[in-house]
């Protein structure tokens, strides 16, 4: 009885904050921002205990854990940062299945968020459900978007930065010699060269064979293929820095590789090591003192959770 009403307590909680979250609208203006960041503070003290519970876990269960910091998010924001993340360099964004959200550099300090980012007709006319994982370029966020299950409309979305409203659908409806539908099974992740302003992504499938190139400033026409020499297996997100791919997957380790874009050649980086039945999420890219840090998401094996992890591999 008592571990069922703790339950109930929780589910109450996490619905309220969902509830209260969701009065800002799809942007926030100064008082809705102040009044959501005072209610998520509010929420994170009452959450402590499913906070400290989880970061328990996390911290007992694995002895070889590969982070240089990490950051816990319990309650409704995990479900926020449920997908991808990426940055401009300032401020981050995070993605779930139906949301964006931009924060602060402490990746909890709401700066905007849309938490209907997926506008009425593009539901409508596509069935979209689910944002993938997310890339910035040039004041644009691109994103995967999906009719999750169906997999029958695969677009490429663009989101203003700023306000986090969709601009654009970009339908991917190219087709295989055999008139089949080339990019088959969704868009679960977009990543844009920002030397370049090519957009790389893969198919929903867990072993994509190939990558798909498209040029975000030539009205993200086809330009080519990126043929991948290993199996990359359950790709949930990626970025690009110098000529390469950095991936974070979902496989038995949830390792982030390294794609070369020159020849697809393919070498693992690092292993994450997260908890069984936790499920490894998007990652991105900054520099910060002079060295290159990932910072990666992961949904905790209860799935009330975030991690927001940080690695330093010091390039």
């Amino acid at each position: 009885y008592i571990k069922n009403l703790i339950l109930f307590v929780y589910i109450v909680i996490i619905f309220c904050e969902f509830s209260i979250n969701n009065q800002g609208g799809e942007q926030m203006n100064g008082f809705i921002l102040t009044l959501n960041n005072a209610i998520s503070f509010i929420m994170a003290l009452i959450m402590l205990p499913l906070s400290a519970l989880t970061y328990g876990i996390d911290a007992i269960s694995v002895s070889s854990r590969t982070d240089d910091a990490r950051i816990n998010i319990a309650g409704i924001g995990a479900y926020y940062r449920s997908q991808g993340i990426t940055t401009d360099g300032e401020y981050y964004y995070f993605s779930s299945k139906s949301t964006l959200i931009k924060t602060e550099s402490d990746y909890k300090t709401l700066v905007n968020a849309n938490y209907s980012a997926i506008p009425g007709e593009v539901k409508e006319k596509y069935n979209s459900k689910h944002i993938g994982g997310i890339s910035y370029y040039n004041g644009k966020i691109y994103a995967g978007l999906e009719d999750s299950k169906v997999f029958e409309h695969p677009l490429i979305g663009v989101f203003d930065a700023q306000t986090l409203e969709l601009e654009t659908a970009r339908e991917l409806y190219e087709t295989d010699d055999d008139g089949s539908l080339a990019v088959k099974k969704g868009v679960p992740w977009v990543a844009v060269d920002s030397e370049t302003g090519l957009l790389y992504l893969a198919n929903h499938h867990k072993h994509p064979e190939k990558l798909f190139i498209f040029d975000v400033n030539n009205n993200l026409e086809k330009t080519g293929e990126l043929e991948l020499k290993e199996d990359v297996y359950s790709i949930q997100g990626a970025e690009i820095h110098g000529g390469f791919i950095y991936a974070a997957t979902n496989d038995d380790t949830q390792a982030i590789y390294k794609i070369s874009l020159a020849d697809g050649s393919v070498s693992k980086l690092l292993d994450r090591n997260l908890t069984k039945g936790s499920e490894g999420e998007g990652m991105t890219l900054t520099y910060r003192n002079g060295s290159l840090v990932i910072t990666a998401i992961d949904m905790g094996p209860l799935f009330v959770n975030a991690f927001v992890r940080e690695y330093n591999i010091g390039e």
